[in-house]
């Protein structure tokens, strides 16, 4: 009696674990084996196993992040290898031709979100196209003052001749790039969206600037 009462509850929680990983899919029916399609880990047939087409997931559900501009990175590197090492092409080598196409648009789609996520101007665009907001690449959003200003920076740039001047030029950048990631940040989380595709486009002027730095640093040090 009592082993049987072992047995149900543990067939139980494995049933309720197996609820918990898979969901009905729009898709319909598995392309393998045709049968009404539950995924288990978002990407796998719960009938036959086979490894399902691409779909255009949100990067932040797909990734497993909360969607929000203020991420852990070492979460998202850390759920972005789990991923690729699920779907890396390598592992379906000896798979029907479909799955190694479905992996290798998986993987490349995987790759994009994490690419995307990873850096945070990159982060911010997405949320706002998330949003249906865009950035123009010629934006007229700025202020006539800022661009003054990165006028002047450029030039400062531009004339600055030793290592000394550039990283004084580099240490001022990176002040204000983390001034207005802050803001950003807030901006978000008020879902005051307009405030930050500003403040994204000033950060885009502003990492310009300081990668033209850390190039002339380079170039300076390599001499």
């Amino acid at each position: 009696m009592l082993r049987s009462r072992i047995a149900n509850m543990v067939h139980q929680l494995a049933r309720n674990q197996w609820n918990a990983r898979a969901y009905c899919s729009t898709t319909g029916v598995c392309w393998s084996c045709n049968k009404p399609l539950v995924k288990t880990d978002k990407f796998f047939c719960a009938s036959c196993g086979s490894l399902q087409k691409v779909e255009q997931e949100n990067y932040f559900q797909l990734l497993d992040m909360p969607c929000s501009f203020d991420l852990n990175s070492t979460k998202l590197t850390s759920n972005f290898r789990q991923l690729q090492a699920v779907l890396h092409p390598d592992k379906f080598s000896q798979r029907p031709e479909a799955e190694k196409n479905y992996s290798l648009e998986w993987s490349s789609l995987v790759n994009k979100a994490y690419k995307t996520l990873n850096v945070p101007i990159e982060r911010g665009k997405y949320l706002l196209q998330q949003s249906g907001v865009e950035i123009a690449e010629e934006n007229t959003s700025v202020d006539g003052e800022f661009l003054l200003d990165m006028m002047e920076r450029n030039e400062s740039v531009e004339e600055a001749e030793s290592v000394a001047e550039l990283e004084e030029l580099a240490e001022s950048l990176k002040t204000d790039i983390d001034r207005l990631y802050g803001e950003l940040q807030q901006h978000f989380v008020k879902n005051s969206l307009d405030e930050a595709k500003k403040t994204l486009v000033r950060l885009k002027y502003l990492l310009n600037i300081e990668s033209v730095v850390k190039e002339k640093l380079l170039k300076i040090k390599l001499q």
